[in-house]
């Protein structure tokens, strides 16, 4: 590594983890470069002000325990949860009780017979144009 080049932040962290098998090179780099050094230094402070133990302050647990003894001396009551599902399924049920659909009309038909309307059917169905390409072979119709 030459002197201009600079150890990347995954290089000194691997480094610094002890990931690298014993790369020598990285040290050597760190004893030459002082920007890299720098970098290397800053970021074992910063391991070790993370490593340090955090206690949360005793107003914390203080007021843990405040809102335990809380419950317990006062439970809460509890709901009636059940109720509004019950009353909505009991009125689903009235509705569908009382509720008797209209029987289906029949379509009017306009004096079409059936086998007249079966055989437009399957004039549709077996035509290899579709109907709605007829108004644009109008477009191509000469006038004359």
């Amino acid at each position: 590594m030459s002197a201009h080049e600079h150890l990347s932040e995954d290089a000194l962290l691997d480094g610094l983890y002890g990931i690298q098998d014993g790369v020598s090179e990285p040290d050597m780099h760190l004893l030459e470069c002082a920007i890299c050094a720098e970098r290397w230094n800053e970021f074992v402070r910063k391991r070790e002000i993370l490593a340090q133990p955090v206690d949360p302050p005793s107003e914390f647990y203080v007021a843990q325990r405040r809102r335990i003894y809380e419950r317990i001396e006062h439970p809460r009551q509890k709901r009636l949860m059940w109720v509004p599902a019950v009353a909505t399924a009991c009125l689903v049920a009235v509705g569908l009780w009382i509720y008797h659909p209209a029987a289906p009309s029949v379509p009017q038909h306009g004096g079409v017979t059936d086998s007249q309307l079966f055989s437009e059917a399957y004039s549709i169905d077996q035509s290899l144009e579709p109907s709605s390409a007829a108004p644009i072979h109008a477009l191509f119709e000469d006038e004359n």
